[in-house]
């Protein structure tokens, strides 16, 4: 595979958008760790006084997140596809454009065709990881006894 150097270590348009992604990641995963213990906190709470609702509460959550992790999934999904098809087109990983935002060097060539073949494979077991999240949630539920 055939490598080309776009850009210095240097560059802002090199560092800035890692250093930005290193800081968004941690920023995201203790907003979610704030959100989640205060509605376990809500929830063991209401398990005390109404134990049924507590139930209907949860499998809602659940069913919330099942489709929440689903959607970004298939988001997800549809983005490395086109990620993968501009590569494809272009004959070179990461495409021009916003997506080779942050990118020092890119393959070039029939390598990164081979990649991009790859990628579409990837985008797909992506999709059907989420779908698939969705309806075991959705049967682990049922199984459990809990209401649809």
């Amino acid at each position: 595979m055939e490598w080309q150097t776009i850009r210095s270590a240097r560059d802002p348009r090199f560092w800035l958008p890692l250093a930005s992604a290193l800081l968004l990641a941690p920023l995201l995963g203790l907003a979610a760790q704030f959100w989640t213990r205060a509605y376990l906190h809500e929830l063991y709470a209401l398990r005390a006084s109404n134990p049924p609702a507590a139930v209907a509460a949860a499998e809602q959550g659940l069913r919330a997140l099942g489709q929440i992790v689903c959607g970004f999934s298939l988001l997800s999904s549809a983005l490395l596809f086109r990620y993968f098809q501009l590569g494809s087109r272009q004959h070179r990983l990461p495409p021009s454009g916003w997506w080779s935002l942050g990118a020092r060097r890119i393959a070039v060539g029939p390598g990164a065709r081979r990649l991009c073949r790859l990628g579409f494979g990837l985008s797909f077991l992506l999709a059907v990881a989420g779908v698939g999240l969705l309806i075991a949630v959705h049967q682990l539920l049922a199984a459990s006894g809990a209401h649809a």
